[in-house]
């Protein structure tokens, strides 16, 4: 997912269409790069509801040659936003490396408008290759408005249908060349035409990796990294999401029986699912819902594997993770359209901001041809969504073109880099296991982990995010506000009236 969980939509006010100086350029890479001013709308600082202002930003492309060697002459406009810093004397910038992989990153120029770093730096996103107008590397699947029920399928349920769409992206693109390192790169030169001399990460989810790769790449341009929900390349994703997903159900399954309210309106949080799934693998529910746009009933079908992959894309929300108990208490009752309706703008909200064919690229080229297929039964075993997900990108990658990585990608990391990662408790997906390996390729870091879900963002972990920032060391921060934080309360059946 991206820095802030699901992505919030971007207001780009575009002012004048003329392009404006950028200070301190460099002359090779400035004629490559358009910035005109715009306006960007924030999110509030809990990047929940919307605020009512906007902020003045730059906003623009980047040219970048699809082929780094040289061959083709194919150019990439990658968007940027640049949210300047509130004051004159900006210190290191802060880029934004988005989640995935496959997100834009300045589609969530809003969540980081109201950031406290941005007191004393600017913020830079750049839309990685892929991922914006003019090389949006996109497959037509996965659902839409007008197809409810592909919302709720597994997205790699029909791997096979990947190759054709692989084959409509191979007309209008080179898929080796769309790579972390590559990506990297093409980030590097913004930074020199910006004329940053060091420049501070920010990532989120796979944002991780890529900032990973980027320190491995050009160690002596960082400042500092703020690295959420890490993704390390020992984690051959998607091999050990089954695993991660059923670790975080069994965590919110015990916290509910922790707490005596939770635990009198929902005695059998695991029984639940279980008595679900098996009904629905022997044969699926028709259920009506609403549709999240028109708000009109359909009816859609809903089998064991959607139903699953629902949940597991569900917990990665801390707060949609606590209505979990409510959601499966209800469906073992027969009520399956609550379950549904949430799983419908779950899956939808993520799907779009994902460019599949861009996550294909990256994923397939870097960490799916790593992982063994008699690995696959013993990393899934016992999990509620079994071995669905990793099969099924296992054949979504069968035949895709596989980009090439440096010699030294896989090795072990280490770098002095000044790094604050941040794990949530009970995330579905990256677990804070991922953070201590994380962290032991980065000996100067502090691993906080919160109790939250996927990338787990708060004021408290935006204040530290800034003090690190500012002292461009861990030593010494003041992280006492971790203590304070909690999950939200677990939703209870509506009190029943009295007669």
């Amino acid at each position: 997912m991206s820095k802030r969980g699901v992505l919030a939509a971007i207001a780009l006010l575009v002012g004048a269409a003329h392009s404006i100086e950028v200070d301190a350029v460099t002359p090779a890479r400035a004629e490559r790069l358009t910035l005109a001013p715009c306006l960007v709308a924030a999110e509030s600082p809990d990047r929940q509801a919307p605020a009512e202002e906007s902020h003045p930003a730059r906003c623009g492309t980047f040219l970048v040659p699809e082929n780094r060697s040289g061959e083709g002459d194919r150019m990439l406009p990658l968007r940027v936003v640049v949210l300047p810093s509130r004051t004159a004397q900006a210190r290191e910038p802060v880029y934004i490396l988005a989640g995935g992989p496959g997100q834009a990153a300045s589609e969530s120029a809003s969540g980081y408008a109201l950031a406290r770093y941005r007191d004393d730096r600017d913020v830079v996103l750049m839309d990685v290759r892929g991922t914006g107008e003019g090389h949006r590397l996109d497959c037509r699947l996965g659902g839409s408005d007008e197809d409810l029920q592909a919302w709720l399928e597994p997205l790699f349920a029909e791997g096979a249908l990947y190759a054709r769409c692989r084959a409509e992206l191979e007309r209008i693109a080179d898929l080796t060349q769309y790579t972390t390192e590559n990506a990297m790169r093409d980030l590097d030169e913004l930074r020199e035409a910006l004329g940053h001399e060091r420049i501070a990460l920010d990532g989120g989810s796979y944002g991780t990796r890529a900032a990973l790769v980027y320190i491995r790449l050009f160690p002596q341009r960082v400042h500092a990294a703020i690295l959420a929900s890490l993704v390390p390349v020992e984690n051959r994703a998607p091999l050990f999401h089954a695993a991660a997903a059923q670790r975080g159900f069994d965590l919110v399954a015990d916290q509910c029986a922790a707490e005596p309210a939770c635990r009198a309106a929902f005695p059998d949080v695991r029984g639940d699912l279980l008595a679900v799934l098996e009904r629905l693998r022997k044969a699926p529910a028709t259920v009506e819902v609403r549709h999240p746009v028109t708000d009109v009933p359909e009816r859609i079908s809903l089998g064991a594997a959607a139903f699953a992959d629902a949940l597991r894309v569900m917990l990665y929300s801390a707060q949609t993770g606590r209505r979990v108990p409510l959601l499966l208490s209800r469906a073992r009752a027969g009520d399956l359209a609550p379950f549904a309706e949430t799983a419908l703008t779950h899956s939808r909200g993520m799907t779009r901001s994902i460019r599949l064919g861009l996550l294909l690229a990256f994923t397939c080229s870097e960490d799916v041809w790593r992982i063994r297929p008699e690995e696959v039964a013993r990393e899934t075993a016992g999990s509620f969504i079994g071995a669905s997900r990793v099969l099924g990108q296992m054949a979504a990658c069968d035949g895709w073109p596989r980009g090439a990585v440096g010699d030294d990608y896989y090795r072990p990391l280490r770098a002095d880099v000044p790094a604050l990662l941040v794990s949530g408790a009970i995330d579905p997906v990256t677990p804070p296991s991922w953070g201590e390996v994380a962290r032991r390729s980065l000996p100067n870091s502090l691993h906080l982990v919160m109790p939250g879900a996927h990338v787990p963002w708060s004021e408290c972990v935006d204040a530290i995010a800034a003090a690190f920032l500012r002292a461009g060391r861990v030593e010494g921060l003041d992280t006492g506000c971790v203590q304070a934080e909690r999950l939200p309360p677990f939703e209870l059946p509506a009190p029943q009236a009295t007669p």
